[in-house]
């Protein structure tokens, strides 16, 4: 019995042992860096609200594509989108809304923040907003409502940035 205690302290001991945490750094004391984006933390009731809201565009004719259906354009639809989902009211245009909320960099976009994007004349001129793993749903002028990805060779070429707007 007492053995077998003994063997377990030390195999105990021995993994402890083991951990991830570096012994030794180089380059001295680390900064925080300037900017700590807490990612959101969705409840899974939030997630299905966008989600669902989100997927009742899809297929929506783009503006005036459609005469039997009501078109949109870009920031259109991310501006009725937001506004049903929590009465967040955003500008008109897509130029508008880059100038609102918190810029997030390029690695920490998650589910629910806008990407613009610079398709005409180096300006911003399209939004969408990120459904995660690196795709996002927009309003495409030859497509209507559309989920593409961010690493498309035409929009990766064409990201201007990201904003979060929900808490």
């Amino acid at each position: 019995m007492r053995i077998l205690l003994l063997t377990i302290i030390t195999a105990f001991l021995l993994l402890a042992g083991c951990t991830s945490y570096p012994r030794y750094r180089t380059g001295g004391a680390e900064k925080p860096s300037k900017a700590e984006f807490k990612n959101i933390r969705f409840t899974t009731g939030r997630y299905v609200r966008l989600g669902l809201i989100l997927q009742g565009y899809l297929g929506k004719p783009y503006l005036g594509s459609s005469k039997y259906d009501r078109g949109i354009d870009c920031s259109l639809f991310t501006r009725e989108v937001f506004r049903a989902y929590n009465r967040t009211d955003l500008p008109r245009s897509s130029r508008q809304q880059f100038e609102v909320g918190v810029e997030i960099p390029r690695r920490l976009v998650s589910f629910g923040d806008l990407v613009f994007f610079r398709t005409e004349h180096n300006r911003i001129s399209h939004v969408g907003i990120c459904v995660g793993y690196n795709r996002f749903i927009h309003a495409s002028t030859s497509r209507g409502v559309i989920i593409s990805s961010l690493h498309e060779k035409y929009w990766s070429k064409r990201y201007a940035g990201a904003k979060r707007i929900l808490p």
